[in-house]
């Protein structure tokens, strides 16, 4: 599974740019992850973990930075934190897939994860 994940974390390269990856394959940090209006920041660090069972078990959650919140209303809805993950404080996001959300025998990966997590996002709540 290791090339599997290093060719998905190439993916994940092209299409957000700089991502920084745990040399035991454990986590990826998108290093700018874009924002909609309504956040207090046009862009933040996204991490993901890559659980032991990847591709058969889908990632779960995602955090980012501690100090992400929504303008005028603060702390996002369903987020709890700090969290420690590589070396530093995050705001955990509860966000899970579901049933046929998560299909990796017919191509679902980690774009097709962070396509939930842009989902959940633009939901700002």
């Amino acid at each position: 599974m290791t090339e599997r994940i290093k060719r998905e974390v190439a993916l994940v390269k092209s299409v957000y740019g700089e991502v920084e990856v745990d040399a035991d394959l454990r986590w990826l940090v998108i290093r700018r992850w874009p924002l909609a209006a309504g956040w207090n920041k046009q862009h933040t660090r996204l991490l993901v973990l890559i659980p032991p069972g990847y591709p058969i078990t889908a990632p779960d959650n995602f955090f980012t930075e501690l100090d992400l919140a929504v303008k005028g209303d603060g702390t996002p809805g369903s987020t709890s934190g700090p969290v420690q993950h590589a070396g530093q404080a995050w705001l955990q996001f509860s966000y899970h897939l579901e049933g046929g959300e998560w299909q990796p025998e017919h191509g679902h990966n980690f774009l097709t994860f962070l396509a939930g997590v842009s989902r959940r996002l633009q939901e700002i709540s």
